[in-house]
């Protein structure tokens, strides 16, 4: 069953609308989200994809983030800062806050190589996967419950969840800071992939004139 994503969990605020959009692309291009089904048991996969895809094709200017969310999701946080400082080339990056299709796709894509990257350093390290994995068990659901005050007062504050989701990002942090050009590499070639496939069944990305680089 394909995933409701709340936009309540999004690391940006954003309309209703905005999130009817996104809907309407995963069944618009349900070809392409046949390599990562937007599924209800992979409910967080789903919203890190739409915060890459709002983050893609909507002006800084324009975007609000969450501030409770970025405490509550502190590791997409830092891969979502990765993302807004990677330089992609000029055209494009214009193309994507065009092109709601093109940015969807790439937003994949870039979400596929950023696992491949955690996966491949963690494999490296039996400790830090073993906490990564441990976050996993919480894919299927959002967090924002625990961090309710309702859920607070019964449970008091979710310490466990807090510190294993503060130690991951600890060791995240020193991988991506010891591997960063690897990182970007595999962004690039996540938006390089994308874009032919984009341009194989739509055409070219930038139809209203020539490229610039």
């Amino acid at each position: 069953m394909q995933a409701k994503i709340d936009k309540a969990d999004c690391m940006f605020l954003i309309s209703d609308e905005t999130m009817y959009r996104f809907q309407q692309l995963i069944d618009e291009l349900n070809l392409f989200t046949l390599i990562l089904p937007f599924s209800e048991e992979s409910y967080q996969r789903s919203v890190i994809i739409f915060d890459i895809w709002y983050l893609l094709s909507t002006e800084e200017i324009d975007r609000i983030s969450n501030p409770e969310n970025t405490m509550i999701y502190p590791i997409r946080k830092f891969f979502l800062d990765k993302i807004k400082t990677f330089q992609i080339r000029r055209y494009i990056q214009l193309a994507l806050l065009e092109n709601e299709k093109l940015a969807f796709i790439c937003a994949i894509y870039i979400y596929l190589k950023q696992e491949q990257f955690i996966v491949q350093k963690l494999a490296e390290n039996e400790e830090v996967a073993a906490n990564f994995q441990a976050l996993k068990g919480f894919s299927s659901k959002s967090l924002r419950p625990y961090y309710d005050s309702k859920y607070i007062e019964v449970e008091n504050y979710p310490q466990q969840l807090a510190l294993l989701q503060s130690t991951v990002l600890k060791e995240l942090q020193v991988l991506v800071m010891e591997f960063e050009t690897s990182l970007l590499n595999l962004y690039e070639q996540g938006i390089a992939e994308a874009s032919e496939i984009y341009e194989a069944v739509f055409g070219l990305i930038n139809d209203w004139g020539g490229r610039v680089t």
